[in-house]
């Protein structure tokens, strides 16, 4: 069995992803969760990528459609999803279809300013104290040639963390 990429595709504000499970269609104002046998077929046209459920009776079947992608990028996409759609699809897809509000964005992280006022208070009243009670001004600059290597260390370790 071979692993299936994840692929996202980002169109105006729409972003479909798919990595081997359900198709994410996010947009503005809903989150559609797509399963597998929820789809027909995928139709990759130009720059646009349609998606388009399996209807039963006279029922029309419902499309998912995203525009103003890359034309390579529309094409793996529905080449990827169609390789992975199973045999015998559910009778109506929509049924199977779960919509629901976006997350909320997160709020701004007030945090970050506090954390760095309460390190910097105290450092900069250290190297006060050594520049002017100390018979030699070198250890001041010494003092802040190491803090600004361990701050800058420390922005490297924050910014290469991983991320869940």
């Amino acid at each position: 069995m071979t692993a299936t990429p994840s692929l996202v595709l980002r169109g105006g504000e729409s972003v479909l992803r798919f990595a081997g499970g359900p198709v994410t269609l996010h947009r503005a104002d809903k989150e559609h969760h797509i399963p597998l046998a929820a789809i027909s077929f995928v139709h990759a046209e130009g720059t646009s990528v349609a998606i388009v459920l399996t209807a039963s009776g006279a029922n029309e079947p419902t499309i998912y459609r995203v525009t103003d992608v890359s034309e390579a990028g529309a094409l793996a996409f529905a080449e990827a999803v169609t390789a992975a759609l199973p045999e015998d699809p559910a009778p109506d897809g929509a049924e199977l279809v779960t919509t629901r509000a976006p997350r909320a964005p997160e709020p701004p992280r007030t945090r970050r300013r506090t954390a760095a006022a309460a390190a910097a208070v105290p450092l900069v009243a250290l190297g006060a104290f050594l520049a002017l009670n100390t018979s030699r001004g070198a250890y001041a600059v010494v003092f802040w040639l190491v803090a600004a290597a361990a701050a800058a260390g420390g922005l490297l370790a924050y910014r290469t963390r991983p991320r869940s």
